[in-house]
């Protein structure tokens, strides 16, 4: 696995598998997210990434495969107490309102129909 240091929730999911037994090791760890694609795609080893970018991924020529169980990030917005300005006011209505994308919608590739 190809992995960002130790804090992040991709991270968190590579070293869970580690401790439930997994078979899995970690070839390279690396400090910035956006060297872990390049990796893979040179045949370095596999990663977990946010599925915002299995798109990019995809494009890339990358095969992308959904979790099971999914990880979810558990995110807070924080205020202020005073009382919020308009942009704030704004922005907290758009943040309420907001749904996730499925970046993952399409089929899921298992890997079934690789040789060996």
């Amino acid at each position: 696995m190809i992995v960002a240091p130790a804090g992040s929730l991709m991270r968190q999911v590579v070293d869970d598998l580690l401790a439930e037994g997994a078979e899995v090791q970690i070839v390279a760890e690396v400090a910035h997210r956006t060297s872990i694609l390049p990796l893979v795609l040179q045949g370095v080893g596999l990663a977990v990434l946010p599925s915002a970018w299995a798109p990019l991924a995809r494009r890339a020529g990358a095969r992308t495969a959904r979790l099971d169980p999914t990880a979810h990030l558990q995110i807070a917005l924080l205020s202020r107490t005073a009382p919020l300005t308009p942009a704030a006011q704004a922005f907290l209505a758009v943040a309420r309102a907001y749904t996730p994308i499925d970046h993952l919608n399409g089929p899921i590739d298992t890997g079934a129909d690789q040789p060996g």
